[in-house]
């Protein structure tokens, strides 16, 4: 009776996993296409800080996360995507608010925060690299 117990109980909590993998979302190419674009983007526009070119780099890559938002936004069961592209933004919209202000934007700061970008885009690909397929 307590095999039969234990058996029933393991059964049960496999179909919880199944369920909860089944109603999160899938992996998505386009998904992951985009948050690599933006770790790759990062990595690169990090060696541009204190020159003029730095700004195309910035809106670019603020335009890739909206781009990651708004696509993410559209998959459903996608919350937790969902959430670290909303972060995503935050950090973005702040260098690119920072570059359109009226203050200089120092070379330490432009790298420190392509670092913080980058190193979110990194993590946000493995999380978006594990989903289910």
């Amino acid at each position: 009776m307590k095999k039969l117990l234990l058996v029933a109980l393991l059964a049960s909590l496999n179909g919880c996993v199944l369920l909860e993998a089944y109603q999160m979302a899938h992996f998505d190419n386009n998904e992951y296409m985009l948050i690599n674009g933006i770790h790759t983007q990062a990595a690169v526009a990090a060696s541009k800080c204190g020159t003029f070119e730095v700004t195309n780099a910035v809106d670019s890559i603020y335009f890739s996360s909206l781009e990651l938002k708004n696509y993410a936004a559209s998959i459903p069961h996608n919350e937790a995507t969902i959430k670290m592209t909303d972060e995503l933004v935050v950090i973005t919209k702040e260098l690119s608010d920072k570059y359109y202000g009226t203050e200089e934007v120092s070379a330490t700061y432009c790298k420190l925060k392509f670092s913080t970008i980058e190193k979110n885009a990194i993590t946000m690909q493995k999380v978006i690299g594990d989903k289910p397929r």
